[in-house]
């Protein structure tokens, strides 16, 4: 079937080079100004990118006029959609008030006390502007908390690109990663710190039995334990029963931090993953979401460790950043967070379910495998004949069919990326036409 795949993916690819002729035109400029024509590898697409123009609630509009429905709100940045309303006004008025200051702000102290409300486990917080620094501050505050230096998280996990997040991210399938039950940990990117790979320990995704022996072989030295607790960039890999709460016991055990990423996985209820979840991790990373689109990110948890950061008398810890607690992500992030009540949560957990519901109906109406996994107002496609349980398992799936699949869908105004989320801006109709063009061009299989 791979021969069909690769023949149909051709076909795509010719439509799409013939309909987008301003956004191939456009990448051509850019390579020559841009390495790989992008500041961002995770949007490089073969053989160019769709260039957007403009996003107005469930719709993108990109430059050569076509207005496609947006199952991917960058990256799951944008759960009210594209523009919406209550954040444009607010920005308006924020920017003609100014765009930044060198004190602080009343804003800071709004957003601080409206995360800590829905989140208890965030005592105390401090602001950035991206994942990747959240992260990084994160791993930082867990060293300096515990004066060790190893950090463990988990093989597939993408947690920003500080050098100790770029271990074993996605990388490819082969004997140099070690057993399933004990990684070893590999480089995923050129240029990382020599000392990189001796400070990071990798572990399994839900395999709780060889957590607990390696995170306990390696207790003394271990500052944290790192977890997506969705295991979204590695696939939407869903936790077992008990496994987020056994990593709560070994980490207990250790003396180690635990820490969670939720800077997608906070898509998955009012209080994140964790609390839904009910399980308190030491520290949490928070982005995406609770910046409304905007630039801003924030990591937080137990007052004890973040008193590092006290300037009172003399911090343990610098952190500083021109823009961090920027008034235009404080902003945007308020008016997301206000419109984000369990109902809306509700509401879009129940969409993303009925997308799950028609697109395994329309393949399973041409006979192929598909397993739909649902996290929330996120889904997630896997060609596999059962949903997976590690970034093992989810990376055997068929990148062919995902791709035919990808370009498919783009070129009947539908933009997917292996499966997508649902905004608040998406509607039923959305889901029937996203089921719809699935049906149709999946007939030719």
């Amino acid at each position: 079937m791979a021969r069909e795949i690769k023949a149909l993916l051709d076909e795509e690819i010719a439509a799409y080079a013939a309909r987008n002729p301003r956004s191939q035109a456009m990448f051509a400029q850019a390579k020559q100004s841009l390495p790989g024509g992008n500041t961002r590898t995770g949007i490089h697409i073969d053989p160019f990118p769709l260039y957007a123009d403009r996003g107005e609630g469930a719709y993108l509009y990109d430059i050569d006029g076509h207005r496609l429905i947006d199952f991917v709100n960058n990256n799951t940045a944008l759960p009210l959609g594209h523009a919406h309303p209550a954040i444009v006004t607010a920005l308006q008025e924020q920017i003609a008030r100014g765009t930044g200051f060198s004190r602080p702000l009343a804003l800071e102290v709004e957003m601080a006390e409206m995360l800590r409300a829905r989140m208890p486990a965030l005592e105390k917080m401090r602001f950035c502007s991206s994942g990747t620094e959240a992260v990084l501050n994160a791993l930082r505050v867990a060293r300096a908390h515990t004066g060790r230096t190893k950090i463990a998280k988990f093989e597939g996990a993408y947690h920003g690109i500080d050098d100790s997040a770029l271990v074993s991210y996605l990388p490819p399938l082969g004997p140099e990663l070690g057993p399933a039950n004990k990684p070893q940990g590999v480089a995923s990117s050129a240029g990382l710190m020599a000392h990189t790979l001796d400070e990071v320990v990798v572990l399994p995704f839900n395999d709780a039995a060889a957590c607990a022996e390696i995170i306990g072989d390696c207790a003394q030295d271990l500052a944290a334990v790192i977890v997506d607790p969705l295991s979204t960039a590695a696939g939407l890999t869903l936790p077992e029963a008990g496994f987020l709460s056994s990593l709560r016991d070994a980490t207990t055990r250790a003396g180690a931090l635990l820490i969670f990423d939720e800077i997608v996985s906070f898509r998955f209820g009012p209080g994140g993953t964790h609390t839904a979840y009910q399980v308190r991790p030491d520290l949490v990373c928070l982005g995406k979401v609770i910046a409304g689109g905007t630039p801003g990110a924030v990591f937080g948890g137990r007052a004890d460790a973040m008193d590092l950061y006290d300037p009172a008398d003399g911090p343990q810890i610098q952190q500083s950043g021109t823009f961090n607690a920027n008034p235009i992500a404080l902003i945007a992030g308020l008016q997301t967070l206000q419109a984000l009540t369990p109902e809306a949560y509700e509401q879009t957990e129940e969409l993303a379910r009925r997308a799950a519901e028609g697109l395994q109906a329309a393949f399973g109406e041409v006979g192929i495998a598909v397993q739909v996994v649902v996290a929330g107002s996120i889904f997630r496609l896997y060609f596999l004949e059962q949903p997976p349980l590690n970034f093992r398992e989810a990376a055997q799936d068929d990148a062919q069919i995902h791709r035919w699949l990808f370009f498919a869908l783009l070129n009947r105004g539908i933009y997917t990326r292996t499966g997508g989320n649902i905004s608040l801006a998406t509607e039923t109709h959305h889901i029937d036409a996203l089921v719809q063009g699935v049906r149709e061009v999946v007939q030719v299989l």
